[in-house]
């Protein structure tokens, strides 16, 4: 799939589903379960969720920030070229299927410590207001308001592209917790 042409309607579908499956798949493991990491370096299931909950809920203020016009558009937003580039590969390298690993931004590391238990149902409860906000959205209005990224000042693309890029890295982080659960050392029920 490339996530990079998907339509608004597509977004919204993949995000709902993305919300139903990890309730499905994660909503059910122990705070042992959610808070397991099979090393030093790589997360547990309730860190990739805190991230996506943490990162979601930055690029959903950036992108109402650009949608109800309060800030002054940035010289970036005016570029007409920048965002369209910077969209489509923020989009492609965040999908899945991309290689190379990411650090995170600090704004939206997860703790080192143990993550609250209700980590699963902010996640699915924010995707609820997700949902919400995108149906409110004409995709011509979403494609073409150009929003700046929470994590990197100088990088923007339209909202669109940002809605794009949510449901892509949900998928990143919603197969990373999964490979989690697969580990042979998982804790078991």
């Amino acid at each position: 799939m490339d996530y990079a042409t998907l339509s608004l309607a597509e977004v919204s579908t993949g995000l709902d589903a993305v919300a139903r499956e990890a309730q499905e798949t994660f909503g059910a493991l122990t705070p042992p379960q959610l808070n397991w990491r099979p090393d030093a370096t790589r997360w547990s299931v309730a860190q990739c969720f805190d991230h996506l909950v943490t990162a979601n809920r930055l690029m959903l203020q950036a992108a109402d920030e650009a949608t109800n016009g309060a800030m002054p558009r940035t010289i970036w937003q005016r570029a007409p070229v920048l965002p369209r580039l910077f969209g489509r590969l923020m989009v492609r390298s965040q999908a899945p299927t991309a290689s190379g690993r990411f650090t995170a931004p600090a704004k939206a590391r997860p703790s080192s410590s143990d993550i609250a238990t209700d980590v699963i149902p902010r996640f699915v409860e924010q995707h609820q207001v997700i949902l919400a906000r995108l149906r409110a959205l004409d995709e011509s209005t979403a494609a073409q308001t150009i929003m700046t990224s929470p994590f990197v000042r100088f990088i923007t693309y339209s909202v669109l592209d940002g809605s794009r890029l949510m449901f892509a890295h949900d998928r990143r982080h919603f197969e990373q917790a999964r490979r989690v659960t697969q580990s042979t050392a998982f804790p078991g029920f």
